[in-house]
């Protein structure tokens, strides 16, 4: 069973140039967690599955707490947090950020991190 928070927003302050960990920007944050959930659905009991709100507490958490040049980074230290709290057996970290100026006209930039047991 799959657990998807999308879009969680953060305002952040990583970037590979000075000026981005020194204004900081809204960075946009997808999780996909893959569990085995049976016994929670069976007994509808929040004990066994993965709570979503301590989920989004560990990424506000890595977002804010800590300056990454790279989104990769920041993606990669999530995905492995998240594995390392919860009993994911795969899960897929998405950062954006929007607005980053590239040369050209784009909506956002985006990385994908992927664990798995």
């Amino acid at each position: 069973m799959w657990i998807r928070l999308k879009n969680i927003q953060v305002y952040a302050y990583h970037g590979a140039h000075a000026h981005e960990r020194e204004h900081g920007a809204r960075f946009e944050i997808d999780v996909e967690i893959e569990a085995a959930l049976e016994g929670a659905v069976q007994r509808d009991d929040l004990a066994q599955t993965i709570d979503y709100v301590q989920v989004q507490e560990t990424v506000v958490g890595i977002a804010t707490g800590r300056r990454f040049h790279l989104i990769e980074s920041l993606a990669d230290a999530i995905a492995a947090s998240i594995m390392e709290r919860f009993p994911a057996r795969e899960a897929i970290v998405r950062v954006r950020k929007p607005g980053v100026s590239a040369g050209v006209v784009l909506d956002t930039i985006e990385t994908e991190c992927r664990k798995t047991r």
